[in-house]
């Protein structure tokens, strides 16, 4: 399949790629441009030029420092089911890559259940979550988080608002941020955009108050807690993701372990780590990395299936956030089978 062009910017971030001169020159003068606007904006924000707005609710932003792929979504779902509890929770959600518009707010799921079939109109991550959370977590996507926090306050009621992403916008007032890094990844060449997968400069960790480190099959997790102590002076806890289960998609029925050969795909940001999950399970004659957030296409489908006869392959697998994309596509797929990595997580303290 071809390669695009997030994914070679990828592997220049995260060093499996080195740029050539021109390229490595152009990167860095967009990342000169690039930071000092950055700085500027938070500049204004310290010396109290621009404000952030207060909401009448407590709002806690799950936010990173880099582009995609960190698993901020699952420790999302897991803080609002907690939290609901006790409280009335609004998920707020810029709803990137989604066909629904996101300039007002979008009503994803409210109490009585939510409102889109798949996530290929509302979008991937959003449509997660709602499948996710219960009864008493309302979740709502909106580029104006400050009128999508109103929203959520007047119509239901919401008592804490938890920003899915958000670090980089200042406009509301948080009353906590979680920042959560990658504990492989981590910052990757450390660099900004585009010359790197940094948003905002590393030393803005200082507007976080803890830190979650996530696991995503780590086999040196202790030297990435010695990293985050040694730079970052912020409460630690750790998020365990492992690999729970493959289903169909078209079925529900659970695959169990075997060793067949699967095509293995998805549109996430650090497809890597997917495809070592899924190496637990299967032996991936062909791994697939489309763009982060890409959608699907009837086209899509046919060149996967396409490969699939050339290696004599019937089984593919995929991401849960791909899950909510493909559904539609596939229903009426005959002959092949359309599987589904499941993660579970476990977030702990770090003593």
């Amino acid at each position: 399949m071809k390669r695009n062009i997030k994914t070679n910017f990828q592997d220049i971030h995260y060093l499996r790629q080195k740029p050539n001169f021109a390229l490595n020159n152009l990167l860095k003068i967009g990342e000169f441009f690039y930071k000092n606007v950055i700085n500027f904006k938070n500049f204004l924000y310290e010396k109290k030029f621009l404000t952030e707005k207060e909401v009448a609710a407590y709002v806690i932003c799950v936010g990173n420092l880099t582009t995609g792929g960190v698993g901020k979504t699952p420790i999302v779902a897991n803080l609002a089911n907690e939290i609901s509890k006790n409280k009335k929770v609004a998920i707020i959600s810029r709803g990137y890559g989604a066909k629904l518009s996101n300039k007002t707010p979008n009503i994803i799921k409210d109490n009585k259940g939510i409102k889109f079939k798949d996530g290929s109109i509302c979008g991937d991550e959003p449509f997660q979550l709602a499948k996710k959370v219960g009864d008493n977590v309302v979740v709502i996507t909106s580029k104006d988080r400050i009128e999508a926090c109103e929203l959520a306050i007047v119509k239901y009621g919401a008592e804490v608002v938890i920003l899915d992403d958000g670090f980089s916008n200042r406009t509301i007032k948080k009353d906590k941020i979680i920042l959560v890094v990658d504990s492989k990844m981590r910052f990757g060449n450390n660099h900004l955009l585009p010359l790197g997968p940094l948003r905002e400069p590393i030393k803005e960790i200082k507007r976080a108050d803890e830190i979650i480190l996530v696991n995503k099959g780590d086999e040196d997790f202790s030297d990435a807690i010695n990293w985050a102590r040694n730079n970052f002076n912020l409460p630690l806890k750790q998020c365990i993701m492992t690999p729970k289960r493959i289903y169909n998609m078209q079925t529900g029925a659970d695959i169990k372990k075997n060793t067949k050969n699967v095509i293995s795909f998805c549109a996430i940001g650090q497809p890597t780590q997917f495809f070592d999950f899924v190496e637990k399970y299967y032996h991936q004659e062909l791994k697939v990395a489309f763009d982060d957030h890409h959608k699907y296409t009837l086209d899509d489908i046919k060149e996967l299936i396409k490969k699939a006869d050339e290696f004599d392959i019937n089984v593919f697998v995929t991401t849960q956030k791909d899950e909510t994309k493909l559904k539609h596509l596939i229903k009426d797929v005959k002959g092949y089978s359309f599987c589904t990595l499941e993660l579970e997580n476990a977030i702990k303290e770090i003593d």
